[in-house]
């Protein structure tokens, strides 16, 4: 009788005394899963690349997710991490045109979206491509309120439209002034009422600032070092060193000259390459040229306290600003019927007034005519006659689908601009853009949002505005 003996060896496999001694059976074995083993050390590599993100090894950091993004397409999580990250280290090494297209391919959906976003309008900003970059901005706001807004602000500010700018900084103030937003919104809203001449609010602007976050100031200009040494974000050091020699002026600061150096610097880099951003760069250098004496009239903060550009001593109402729509501009007095204002290169349609239409309409209502009668008095009056072009700007809110409203928007700048042709407005000065739903001032779902998204905007698109500057010969 052959007694039946289990015996583990032969390298694993398990041998059979019935089958005799030395015969093995080899066990199953689980299959090599490669494509986990892929994920893993793809994973692996995003997680490196964050790693030299954090310490701003950006070279580092691409090389870590090239095969990442090579190897994985971008509705793999991964995949659109790496993306994602690989834009923001092309926006920080300058390469403005890569940044944007990298961006663009991270899904709407991805945890990653904002982060790509933000990247994208960058790019589009530092490249002067402003309509793109405030579209960009807009869709951000969306998902990230704060964050979205303080860029939306910067890039109006950066064009001129001040109403705008004040209106989305504001908010970030109001809304969240307590978070890592909220001293960048006084920032720039303390630089837009430098470059329109308004101390007594810059000098308020910056004291809430120093309250809130006593090193800010030193920290970001720490930063445009940095961007100076690296020749990049030229232009948002050359901004960033002006702002801080402005506000050295009216608070004394001894560092005044070393902040006009390092902006005369970053002016002369962009001047020697200015890609995109060429005619805004002349611009801003025609305007440097010129502007010192201007710059230094800031150190004198009760010259003009309501920054009206009417010298106190002249104006009629020093503490009030001048209403600017061609009616009596000149007392520096503000009008009580004043339906339009200009405000840098907006001409800003005033709190209670509007141009409006019936819902779902294009005809103008007649609650409208305040503002038509006064834009068509601004464009025919010979004091504003360096105004040669403007764009209507059409909007809706979010009520029906998005291709009947942009087909309404369109229809109802259209008839804006007819309206101010038959009122005897060149029909050559008049431009016209609508966007639909797609830029909510307010993207709450409440009545009076929805009434505030209803609008026309007006913006002075010739001669063009840019960093506070505009030149008009």
């Amino acid at each position: 009788m052959k007694t039946t003996l289990r015996w583990v060896g032969c390298c694993g496999a398990v041998c059979a005394g019935a089958l005799g001694w030395g015969s093995c059976v080899p066990q199953p074995q689980a299959p090599v899963n490669n494509a986990a083993i892929s994920q893993q050390i793809y994973a692996d590599q995003v997680q490196l690349a964050r790693e030299a993100l954090s310490r701003q090894e950006w070279l580092a950091a691409r090389s870590h997710l090239t095969d990442v993004v090579e190897a994985l397409g971008p509705s793999d999580p991964l995949g659109a991490e790496a993306r994602a990250d690989l834009a923001q280290i092309a926006f920080e090494l300058g390469d403005y045109n890569v940044a944007a297209q990298t961006a663009a391919q991270v899904p709407a959906g991805s945890p990653f979206s904002v982060q790509a976003l933000e990247s994208q309008g960058l790019a589009q900003l530092f490249s002067c491509d402003f309509e793109h970059a405030t579209q960009t901005f807009y869709q951000l706001a969306q998902a990230d309120a704060a964050r979205g807004r303080v860029w939306l602000g910067v890039s109006f500010a950066w064009t001129g439209a001040s109403g705008n700018a004040e209106r989305e900084l504001g908010a970030v103030t109001d809304q969240f002034g307590g978070s890592e937003h909220g001293p960048n919104a006084r920032f720039y809203l303390a630089q837009l009422a430098l470059w329109s001449r308004r101390p007594g609010p810059a000098q308020r602007y910056l004291q809430a600032l120093n309250q809130g976050t006593p090193d800010y100031l030193q920290t970001l200009d720490t930063r445009a070092q940095n961007w100076l040494t690296r020749h990049t974000h030229l232009m948002r050091a050359y901004f960033t060193f002006d702002t801080l020699a402005r506000l050295g002026r009216l608070t004394r600061a001894s560092s005044v000259a070393a902040q006009d150096h390092n902006a005369d610097t970053a002016l002369q880099l962009l001047q020697q390459s200015p890609g995109a951003c060429a005619e805004q760069v002349q611009r801003l250098a025609q305007a440097r040229a010129s502007g010192a004496s201007e710059r230094d009239a800031f150190a004198q903060a009760n010259r003009d306290q309501d920054g009206d550009g009417i010298p106190d001593g002249q104006d009629r109402c020093p503490a009030e600003a001048e209403t600017r729509n061609g009616l009596a501009d000149e007392d520096g007095c503000p009008e009580a019927t004043a339906a339009i204002d200009l405000d840098g290169s907006q001409i800003r349609i005033r709190t209670g007034f509007g141009i409006v239409f019936p819902p779902g309409g294009d005809n103008v209502l007649d609650d409208s005519r305040p503002v038509v009668d006064q834009l068509v008095g601004l464009l025919s009056s010979p004091q504003y006659s360096w105004i040669r072009r403007i764009r209507l700007d059409g909007h809706t809110d979010d009520v029906g689908e998005d291709a009947a409203n942009m087909d309404l928007s369109q229809r109802r700048v259209t008839r804006v601009a007819a309206m101010l042709v038959s009122r005897g407005v060149d029909r050559g000065r008049l431009n016209t853009s609508f966007y639909g739903e797609g830029r909510p001032i307010d993207p709450s779902q409440s009545e009076d949002a929805r009434a505030r998204n209803r609008r026309v905007e007006i913006f002075i698109v010739d001669p063009p505005m840019f960093g506070g500057v505009r030149i008009t010969q």
